[in-house]
């Protein structure tokens, strides 16, 4: 299990950092240490909250916490930047330079998991050929559905879809530059990959560019093999999907939305 550093000359026994774990690891006499049944997941609240950086966790794969978090965006720029999202469907003959994606997944890499366990990998298409290829054995299942007159072609428009496909319009994945797929070893790190899908998709208008659930790869990658052999999967599995690039259009306004439903319960 991962340990931790003390420097007592810049302890003050707060206790925060005890407070702050969320497996109660960390114990407080004069100073904090480490209980011997000790249950640290590395998630560095303990670091991340100790004022005076007397703690560092002893974990190869963790970096130096930041701390340049003294800026503060406003409610209302926040409020105003989310409502701002919107899902992209028209997307200019444009790539995004790898140097983008990787600003990019740095910061979606921030995405929180259950107990830490960052479980999300990432499988990104850089290539628009790579990417109307992937269409096309969408299209192929979707083919086979509508042959098999299966009840997911009675609920999905296929039929459709393939006839839009054939006058050479994309109706799968519209043409993206790129599509960003959330993969996982650990079948159960669906919630996880979705978290990290919703991140990125809100982190990207940052970088001027847009993205939209590719529900229709979702629905093949969980019916047709093919489309992970594609991938290149082998034992991960298949979360989630967004188109990415630049928007072709520009929004001018923020659709309506029904009220939120809350109920208190006191």
């Amino acid at each position: 299990m991962p340990e931790f550093n003390l420097n007592e000359s810049k302890c003050n026994s707060c206790g925060t950092c005890s407070s702050l774990c969320p497996t109660g690891s960390i114990q407080m006499n004069q100073y904090p240490h480490q209980s011997p049944d000790s249950s640290c997941i590395s998630c560095g609240h303990c670091e991340a909250g100790c004022e005076g950086g007397a703690l560092q966790i002893n974990n190869p794969n963790l970096e130096p916490p930041l701390t340049n978090i003294s800026s503060k965006i406003s409610p209302e720029e926040l409020g105003a930047y989310m409502r701002n999202r919107r899902s992209i469907r028209n997307y200019k003959n444009k790539l995004v330079s790898p140097d983008t994606i990787k600003e990019v997944m740095d910061i979606v890499r921030y995405a929180p998991t259950g107990m830490n366990s960052q479980p999300v990998k990432w499988v990104i298409l850089e290539n628009p050929s790579k990417v109307k290829e992937l269409s096309s054995i969408c299209i192929d299942w979707m083919k086979k559905e509508v042959e098999n007159d299966s009840p997911l072609s009675q609920y999905v428009p296929m039929e459709s879809l393939i006839t839009v496909w054939n006058t050479g319009i994309d109706p799968i994945l519209r043409g993206a530059p790129h599509v960003f797929i959330a993969t996982a070893s650990d079948s159960s790190a669906t919630v996880d990959g979705i978290i990290a899908l919703s991140h990125l998709e809100l982190a990207l208008p940052a970088f001027g560019l847009g993205a939209c659930w590719a529900g229709y790869l979702k629905m093949a990658a969980t019916g047709y093999e093919k489309v992970n052999e594609f991938l290149n999967l082998k034992d991960d599995s298949f979360i989630g999907a967004l188109m990415v690039g630049y928007p072709e259009s520009k929004y001018f306004r923020i659709p309506k939305r029904n009220k939120v439903d809350i109920r208190f319960l006191d």
